[in-house]
């Protein structure tokens, strides 16, 4: 190399390692800026967020205050935030004092594991416009309140094309944890594909009682029902094990319950809560904050999905599943 060009050289390396550390230097404060508001003023600060979460339900396994606890240790991983957890809120007068608790210690957010925490939080919220109430289904009534919930009814619908695929008997039966009797999009499918078949539809009356929801299934079986969309939480492990003896199909609830007994759970409703809570989360955090009324999850949220189907669905039936997939999404099946 020639020694007049050496120092031109050596200067437009450094130009170019000085651009692109600039360069670097701009990204990483964009990511900064970029932050939502809130949170990156909490974590500029140091300051964490008190946040009360509420249940009914014991926080153990295969139950619904289990999915609390998870979405507890999900947005502590995830969000500056500083969170308790009440349990085993049985009646109105435990959900009152575990809100006064909550507001006691200064909580600026809190969330109620299911609709029954809808009326305590409509009595308190009015009079707390300082914090934020939040449930997770239900109703609310002032501005400092928000429903977040979801509609699973288009994964309902091929749940409900699978049961039609595997009943003998044309009878179908849905155990059901709350009186709502609302499967719309279950009933629909079941009409849609299989017309011939009966829908029977029972409450169990609680989330957790095995012992209950095993005595409805009874009264199912009675009727020569083969097949049973079950949606419970801890009550579903008792059902599949009931299924076990009467060599009945499920259709599992809340997580892939497949593991229990594969060769019995055609698929699963899968409800992801704990991702609710992380859904809450960003929208507390957000410029625009929670956004009070209720507020419905889709697909996009990714609260929800089917469950792989089993291994006593064969080839050409999945294969036609996933066509009915392709004709509901291009439109070509509405419901």
């Amino acid at each position: 190399m020639h020694p007049s060009k050496q120092p031109r050289r050596i200067l437009s390396i450094s130009v170019i390692v000085t651009f692109i550390l600039v360069v670097i230097m701009v990204y990483q404060a964009s990511k900064i800026f970029l932050m939502d508001g809130a949170e990156a003023q909490s974590k500029a600060n140091g300051e964490q967020t008190k946040v009360s979460i509420l249940t009914s339900d014991k926080i153990v396994d295969q139950s619904w205050g289990s999915l609390a606890y998870t979405g507890q240790i999900k947005i502590e991983e995830n969000f500056p935030v500083d969170t308790t957890l009440y349990s085993e809120l049985k009646n109105p007068k435990d959900k009152e004092n575990a809100v006064k608790l909550a507001l006691e210690e200064g909580s600026q957010l809190i969330i109620g594991h299911g609709r029954e925490f809808s009326d305590v939080f409509n009595r308190f919220a009015e009079n707390q416009p300082e914090s934020t109430f939040v449930t997770i289904h239900g109703n609310s009534k002032h501005s400092n309140q928000a429903v977040y919930t979801f509609d699973q009814g288009e994964i309902e619908y091929f749940a409900a094309l699978a049961a039609g695929m595997k009943t003998k008997t044309n009878k179908i039966g849905v155990i059901d944890s709350i009186d709502e009797h609302q499967n719309p999009q279950f009933e629909k499918g079941i009409s849609y594909y299989k017309p011939e078949a009966e829908l029977y539809y029972y409450e169990a009356g609680s989330r957790d009682d095995g012992n209950e929801a095993v005595e409805v299934m009874d009264q199912l079986l009675e009727k020569d029902v083969d097949v049973i969309y079950s949606k419970g939480n801890a009550f579903n492990q008792n059902v599949i094990e009931h299924a076990k003896k009467h060599g009945v199909f499920v259709i599992g609830y809340v997580e892939d319950q497949s593991y229990m007994a594969k060769d019995l759970v055609l698929t699963s409703v899968i409800n992801d809560v704990p991702q609710v809570y992380m859904v809450i989360m960003r929208d507390y955090f957000s410029v625009e904050g929670i956004q009070p009324g209720v507020n419905i999850l889709d697909e996009d949220d990714e609260v929800y999905k089917l469950a792989p189907f089993g291994p006593m669905f064969s080839e050409q039936e999945l294969n036609y599943i996933d066509k009915q997939k392709r004709k509901f999404y291009s439109g070509e099946i509405t419901f």
